[in-house]
């Protein structure tokens, strides 16, 4: 036997009609059901109703005049189910609310163009709910989103994006255990591709959800910029994660989530300069020391360029790491209505600011294993979530649409929502280190190529994908992944600089150095020489195929150095030229 319960919406005004519904399944007789309504550990409503075999539905009503959390339960042969509402007067102004839910995937491939997981795919078309919904939660998503048109905020992740687009224009080939799977663009599978893809595009150009940028490759942008400073590889990762965000989905994004959440002020100028409006990080680690009441969490806040919301992390974590654990479909209902009341609770804080959630779109749906219920309760959250707006209690929006701040904040820690970069440097240090330095020779072989040959976008793509910190989060290490493209990185630079060669013509008491650039780009280049008596330098330009020399008078105890043009950074070893008598 079994019984459900459930009420036709979680907030109530009081004397409000309150319409409740119960199922009583698996009937051998006509039994009693008892209906109650507890408040603060009370009972205040008591009612016997009747259940007739084998299956009944009753419907009954009733009002509560008093404000306040209430916990409505059914009782019927030993079996109970219970849901809990709020009866509260609707306020003036419904309570403002941000959404932001971040679908992101890294790009699972080698530089050889073979996919190692599957991820940005399965979790688009496979039933991983079954036997609730037949896609994953990329697709999930958006069918929601399209059904009950909340205003939610999307980060599609560009790398998220970038693989649909690969595998719609190019077909891929997924490594498996036994076998390489190629998918290609005839596969039936990629019509949910192209179903979640157009959804996406037409929600937010229709206005009813709003879609964020970011980096291409999902790096920790803040850790990086003080540790390596790599300012111009990560403004070209947001230029072109903008492009991709454009490309696939139509949208010109002017808001950007950051990857981890992880912020530096060095990466300021960046948003600013390419034209981030607005961006959301954590309540606790960024503005944690600058909160003064309960209130400093829901306003808004203004960092030179950029608007800036902080999320309330307590109830962004109530749905990421508890809620989520809903293991039948009453619980998945109870679990959404928990988190619309959890809100409703903060309204007299939230006044005329913002309350923001900001949490990742799919974990918390499918791992360890993907949940059905999970899933449920996220369709159970944005039918509230649509409900309350209707009844005036809460209003979604778009964070566009906010134009006005409330307080300017003057700096904001270099953190990630963790509150360190642990997670991702030391807290598996023997792999990680080693990972780390593998990256540091990438990155110094990078800038050198660039300062010599310009910029190289084939580079920087390899850069960004040896960078991307899913691969160095603890659980899930890969470094497979790291290593073949940091080789990419540096044996495409060692390949351009020992293209660079060099020859030595003598007469006349003098020496041609010859440089002939056999790369296939123009080389820029300070070459020294260093003599008994003196040191010069030539700035010199080799064309790609092209040879340029330089003569100098006598060629005893002669030093020769080829430097980068900005940094000097030595390119070879010193060369060292001597005449000795025999």
């Amino acid at each position: 036997m079994s019984i459900e319960l459930t009420t036709n919406k979680v907030l109530y005004e009081p004397d409000e009609d309150i319409i409740i519904n119960i199922i009583v399944r698996g009937l051998t007789s006509k039994e009693d059901v008892e209906l109650t309504v507890i408040k603060d550990s009370q009972e205040v409503i008591k009612r016997i109703l009747q259940a007739i075999p084998p299956e009944s539905e009753i419907m009954d009503h009733i009002k509560i005049s008093v404000e306040g959390t209430y916990e409505i339960g059914v009782k019927c042969c030993g079996s109970e189910s219970k849901v809990p509402i709020m009866v509260m007067e609707k306020p003036e102004t419904p309570i403002r609310f941000v959404l932001v839910f971040h679908n992101h995937q890294p790009i699972h491939k080698y530089p050889n163009g073979i996919y190692h997981g599957p991820w940005a795919f399965q979790h688009t078309w496979a039933p991983e709910f079954y036997p609730m919904y037949n896609v994953g939660p990329y697709l999930v998503h958006a069918r929601f989103a399209s059904k009950y048109r909340v205003s939610i905020t999307y980060n599609l992740s560009p790398s998220l994006l970038w693989q649909w687009d690969d595998l719609l224009s190019n077909g891929t080939f997924i490594e498996n255990k036994d076998f390489i799977e190629y998918i290609g663009t005839w596969d039936s599978r990629i019509a949910l591709i192209k179903e979640a893809i157009n959804t996406y595009s037409k929600l937010a150009n229709d206005g009813v959800i709003e879609i964020l940028t970011s980096f291409l490759a999902h790096p920790i942008a803040g850790y990086l910029i003080e540790r390596f400073d790599i300012d111009d590889l990560l403004r070209w990762e947001l230029r072109r994660g903008k492009e991709v965000t454009e490309k696939v989905l139509g949208v010109k994004a002017v808001g950007m989530w950051l990857p981890e959440l992880y912020f530096s002020e060095k990466l300021k100028n960046i948003l600013c300069e390419e034209g981030i409006e607005y961006t959301v990080l954590d309540g606790v680690y960024h503005l944690g020391e600058s909160i003064r009441d309960k209130s400093s969490l829901y306003r808004i806040y203004r960092h030179d360029c950029l608007t800036v919301l902080f999320r309330d992390t307590a109830l962004s974590d109530l749905l990421s790491f508890q809620l989520n654990k809903a293991s039948n479909a009453q619980e998945a209902d109870v679990n959404a209505r928990r988190l619309i009341m959890e809100l409703m609770m903060r309204i007299n804080y939230v006044k005329d600011g913002v309350l923001t959630m900001a949490l990742d779109g799919e974990n918390w749906m499918i791992l360890p294993t993907p949940n059905p219920y999970a899933a449920l309760l996220l369709e159970r959250i944005m039918m509230y979530l649509s409900q309350s707006k209707l009844d005036g209690y809460i209003m979604p929006v778009r964070p566009s649409i906010i134009k006005e701040f409330h307080d300017e904040i003057k700096e904001i820690p270099t953190t990630s929502w963790l509150g360190s970069p642990t997670k991702w440097i030391s807290e598996r240090a023997d792999m990680q280190s080693r990972l780390w330095s593998m990256a540091q020779v990438a990155i110094d072989k990078w800038k050198v190529y660039e300062e010599v040959f310009g910029d190289d976008e084939e580079l920087r793509m390899s850069l960004a994908m040896t960078l991307d910190s899913d691969y160095y989060w603890a659980e899930f290490i890969n470094i497979n992944h790291i290593g073949e493209w940091a080789y990419s990185v540096i044996s495409r630079v060692e390949n351009a600089l020992n293209a660079l060669v060099i020859r030595f013509s003598q007469g006349n008491n003098q020496i041609e150095i010859i440089i002939n650039n056999r790369w296939i780009k123009d080389a820029n280049l300070i070459v020294g020489i260093e003599l008994p008596e003196t040191y010069m330098e030539h700035n010199i330009k080799v064309k790609a195929g092209f040879s340029e020399s330089i003569r100098i008078n006598g060629f005893n105890n002669i030093n020769l150095s080829l430097l980068t043009p900005k940094t000097r950074t030595p390119i070879m070893k010193v060369i060292k030229i001597t005449r000795k008598a025999i």
